[in-house]
C-alpha cells in the first residue's frame, strides 16, 4: 500500500479518522498526525478582567478606555493595520505517531516535515501546499505504508463522523 494524506480542519476529526485506521488494521507505527498552529494576533485575545469586569478594553492613565485591538504604537507603518504578538507566540508543528497503540509527540521543524511528506510519496509541490496549510492550522493524517485494504483505508479516512 502507498502512503494517503488526507487534511482535517480540526484536532478532533483527525483524532476520528486515526482511531477508525486503527480499527481498520492499520499498525499504530504506519499513522502520522501533523499539526501546525495559524499565527494569532494577540489583541484578539481576552485580556481578562479585573472586579468583576470582562477586560474587553485596556485601561489608560488618567481616565479613559481605549480597545485592546487599537494599535499600540509602531516603528514604521500603521499600528492598527499590524498584527500584535504576545509572548506565547510560536511556530511549531507537532507530529503525533502511535508506536504499539501509544500517542507520542514531538515537535517537528519545518524542512523535518516537508521531507517527511516527500518521503512519503508526495510530489514537490503538494508537499509545499501541505506544508502551507500546517501553517493555516490544518491538521494532516499520514498514513502508510501498511499491509492492508487500500481502499478500505481509504473509507477510512473519508468517513464523517456521525
Amino acid at each position: 500500500m502507498t502512503t494517503l494524506c488526507r487534511a482535517y480542519t480540526n484536532e478532533s476529526d483527525a483524532g476520528d479518522a486515526v482511531e477508525r485506521v486503527m480499527s481498520a488494521g492499520v499498525p499504530g507505527g504506519a499513522v502520522r498526525v501533523l499539526m501546525g498552529e495559524p499565527a494569532r494576533d494577540a489583541r484578539d485575545e481576552p485580556a481578562g478582567g479585573f472586579a468583576g469586569s470582562n477586560g474587553d478594553a485596556v485601561g489608560r492613565f488618567g481616565g479613559g478606555v481605549s480597545s485592546r485591538a487599537a494599535g499600540m504604537g509602531t516603528f514604521a507603518g500603521d499600528a492598527d493595520r499590524m498584527r500584535g504578538g504576545g509572548f506565547a507566540d510560536a511556530d511549531r508543528e507537532t507530529v503525533t505517531s502511535y508506536p504499539a497503540g501509544v500517542e507520542t509527540v514531538r515537535v517537528a521543524a519545518h524542512r523535518g516535515l516537508k521531507r517527511m511528506l516527500l518521503d512519503a510519496g508526495l510530489d514537490e509541490a503538494t508537499a509545499d501546499a501541505d506544508v502551507h496549510a500546517l501553517h493555516a492550522g490544518r491538521v494532516l493524517v499520514l498514513v502508510g505504508p501498511a499491509d492492508v485494504d487500500r481502499a478500505e483505508v481509504e473509507r477510512a479516512l473519508d468517513a464523517v463522523a456521525l
